[in-house]
């Protein structure tokens, strides 16, 4: 008789609701509540909300900072998945190593290609957010192929961000002119720098990256193999999410958070939110079974390289134009936001399309 093929653990529908929720924020929602701020000044709750729509200047936290270090966390959760087949006790390494290399080598051409036109020349940005995201991937699970037991790979990570924070340190100020990350993204990194002397996804960023990547993977593990009530495993969850973040808050007077730097406090408050958030998906959808309200957001969540890379490559904006505004017409006032929820369905749509049809881009 033919072996029996190892059970396929069950799939956490609340990992692709988040993951959709944090792309539908790049998608769109950012614009709509921006424009909603700006056509109500008055209402304080709007102002607000738009001021999170936005990058801090260089010291602070913002939700939008957040967005790509969530995606980043989520990633290391899904790891504690996909790389388990490579971990067993006569599993080969290999495959799993290059799998890990092959999809950051593609990140990284489809971020350069997100970026611009490829003209490989000094006025080129190489660095990249889907870079960032393949790298950092590729260095944690590389770490847990090698390390494999949860304590050696907390430490691994504790390790980094360590190194992390003393040559910031020790490197350079934190100023966007004088930081370490400044001098290393000058001489190592070629081409154009986005933020003109340093990139926000430049090689010390990616290190942080790695860290919050390998922080999912252990809060993957985690979930898989606890077998504490579900409820509590929950709180647990949330409980060191917000102890995670209270310590970045009261680290910052001395170790400021700095998302263009990835500074070690950053990394704490990315994580402690990302694990609150995860908690929060996981208790309303997995334990309560609540998840028909999330379906819209697992549209998205289960093709976000496609509703990346349709929202940044495609023109959808022109598409959106010819469909709708001849029906936004007929509310004058109402005109722009109706255009940018048109924006929002359209995309989505496209991606309901694609999951009827079982298509899926994965790296």
């Amino acid at each position: 008789p033919a072996p029996s093929s190892p059970a396929r653990l069950p799939r956490l529908h609340s990992l692709d609701a988040l993951r959709g929720l944090d792309m539908l924020i790049i998608l769109g929602l950012d614009a709509l509540i921006l424009l909603m701020a700006a056509r109500n000044p008055e209402n304080a709750f709007l102002r607000e909300a738009g001021r999170q729509m936005t990058h801090a200047a260089w010291e602070g936290l913002h939700l939008y900072d957040l967005v790509f270090p969530v995606f980043v966390f989520i990633s290391g959760v899904s790891m504690s998945f996909s790389l388990a087949k490579y971990m067993g006790g006569n599993a080969a390494m290999a495959p799993g190593f290059f799998r890990l290399w092959k999809r950051a080598l593609i990140l990284a051409l489809l971020g350069m290609l997100v970026n611009g036109t490829l003209t490989w020349t000094e006025d080129m940005r190489y660095a990249s957010v889907l870079g960032l995201i393949g790298f950092s991937c590729a260095m944690a699970g590389s770490c847990i192929l090698l390390l494999r037991r949860q304590g050696a790979i907390a430490a691994a990570g504790a390790a980094l961000l360590g190194l992390v924070a003393a040559l910031q340190f020790t490197g350079g100020s934190f100023t966007p002119d004088s930081s370490v990350n400044s001098w290393v993204d000058t001489h190592w990194l070629p081409g154009r720098l986005h933020g003109g002397t340093f990139d926000p996804e430049g090689p010390l960023c990616i290190v942080s990256a790695t860290t919050l990547c390998l922080g999912g993977w252990l809060t993957g593990n985690f979930l898989k193999e606890s077998r504490m009530p579900p409820v509590r495993l929950c709180l647990l969850m949330l409980t060191a999410g917000f102890l995670l973040f209270c310590a970045a808050l009261m680290l910052d007077n001395v170790y400021p958070m700095i998302k263009n730097m990835w500074t070690g406090t950053f990394v704490l408050a990315a994580a402690g939110i990302s694990l609150m958030l995860l908690s929060l998906f996981h208790l309303a959808i997995e334990v309560w079974n609540g998840g028909k309200w999330s379906f819209p957001l697992r549209v998205i969540g289960l093709n976000a390289l496609a509703a990346y890379l349709i929202h940044s490559l495609v023109n959808a904006e022109e598409l959106n134009e010819r469909i709708f505004s001849g029906a936004a017409d007929f509310f004058p006032s109402a005109q722009p936001v109706l255009l940018a929820l048109s924006f929002l369905l359209l995309q989505w749509l496209i991606l309901f399309a694609f999951y009827k049809r079982n298509v899926f881009i994965k790296l």
